[in-house]
C-alpha cells in the first residue's frame, strides 16, 4: 500500500508539496518524525485487485488498524478508506485478537507540525521533511 500526504511547509507556506510512503509503517513514521510541515491530507493509493473495480484509485484514508491473534501468529492490517474497507492478512477477525490504531482521521486533526531547526536557503531547491536523506558516497568511480 502507498500513501500520498499532502503537506504544507511551515516556514514558506507553500503548500504545493507532497510526500509519498510506501506502507503504513513509513506513513506511521513519518508522522511522528517529520519536521516542518503541516499534514494536510492522507490518501490511499488503491491497486485494482484491491478495489476489485479494474483501475487503480486514489481515497481518503480514515483508519488504519493492525490485528494480532492472540492464540495464533496470524495478523491482518485493516484499512478505512473514503472508497471502502480493505483487510489484508490471513487473521480471522472473528477470533480473540488484540488491536493498535497507526492512522485515524482524529489523529490526523490531533497533528501538530513540529518546527524543524534548519533555515532554507533561499534560490536553492529543498526537501520538506524527507524521511531519508541520501549521504554521498565515499567511493569515486573513474568513470564519473
Amino acid at each position: 500500500m502507498s500513501f500520498l500526504i499532502t503537506i504544507t511547509s511551515v516556514l514558506t507556506g507553500m503548500c504545493d508539496r507532497a510526500a509519498m510512503v510506501g506502507c503504513a509503517y513509513e506513513l506511521q513514521l513519518y508522522m511522528t518524525t517529520a519536521s516542518g510541515v503541516e499534514i494536510n491530507r492522507v490518501q490511499m493509493l488503491c491497486p485494482p485487485n484491491l478495489t476489485r473495480s479494474g483501475k487503480w484509485s486514489l481515497e481518503d484514508l480514515d483508519q488504519i488498524i493492525c490485528f494480532q491473534g492472540v492464540a495464533t501468529q496470524e495478523s491482518a492490517v485493516v484499512y478505512r478508506t473514503s472508497g471502502g474497507v480493505y483487510k489484508m492478512g490471513e487473521l480471522d477477525l472473528r477470533k480473540k485478537k488484540t488491536s493498535q490504531v497507526w492512522f485515524s482521521k482524529k489523529r490526523l486533526e490531533n497533528h501538530r507540525p513540529r518546527i524543524s531547526e534548519a533555515v532554507p536557503q533561499s534560490g536553492s531547491a529543498q526537501m520538506y521533511a524527507p524521511l531519508y536523506l541520501r549521504r554521498r558516497s565515499s567511493i569515486r568511480f573513474p568513470f564519473a
